[in-house]
């Protein structure tokens, strides 16, 4: 199993090259919403191409977000794949490139009480360690459709399934 390596004397073209970076982004988002099953993280397919990211069936219901903390957190833990990923790979900040939803803003929309909207610093700063926490677990899976990615293009979220079920698979016999 190969793990994420942080090169801090290559630059990051130079250590993955540009496809392989962008798909392990891609791909990182892709299966923390496969991960999470609820209709607002539902994807429609993910696209490595220009323009392209994960595209999602439905946008999140903002009274949903409003009532409902789990579902709230998920959406933000999911919109924050790019940002934890881009730090498991030593990158900049501002490397991650812009994501479909933002989550400071979903949490922030969805956050009525005045003090938790004081720690939404911290909220978001929690949610993306947790977010870094399971993409270090799923780690193959993420590979695997980085994998996919970076051979087709574009993945539907069948595609997407089957390959984080096959890594999981694999990883399952091999712990056996």
């Amino acid at each position: 199993m190969t793990r994420p390596s942080t090169a801090a004397l290559q630059t990051p073209a130079q250590a993955f090259g540009d496809s392989r970076t962008a798909s392990l982004l891609l791909a990182a988002e892709a299966v923390l919403a496969h991960l999470h099953p609820r209709a607002p993280l539902r994807m429609s397919g993910v696209s490595l191409k220009a323009g392209g990211g994960v595209t999602y069936a439905l946008a999140p219901d903002p009274q949903a977000l409003v009532l409902n903390r789990g579902l709230r957190e998920e959406v933000a833990l999911v919109a924050l794949a790019r940002e934890a990923m881009t730090r498991l790979l030593g990158l900049s900040a501002g490397e991650g490139g812009p994501t479909e939803r933002d989550a400071r803003a979903l949490l922030a929309a969805a956050l009525r009480d005045p003090e938790e909207l004081e720690v939404l610093d911290a909220q978001v700063r929690v949610l993306e360690a947790r977010a870094r926490a399971l993409l270090r677990r799923s780690w193959a899976e993420v590979e695997v459709v980085a994998a996919g990615l970076r051979e087709h293009g574009a993945l539907d979220a069948q595609a997407v399934a089957h390959r984080v079920a096959c890594a999981q698979a694999i990883r399952g016999t091999l712990l056996n």
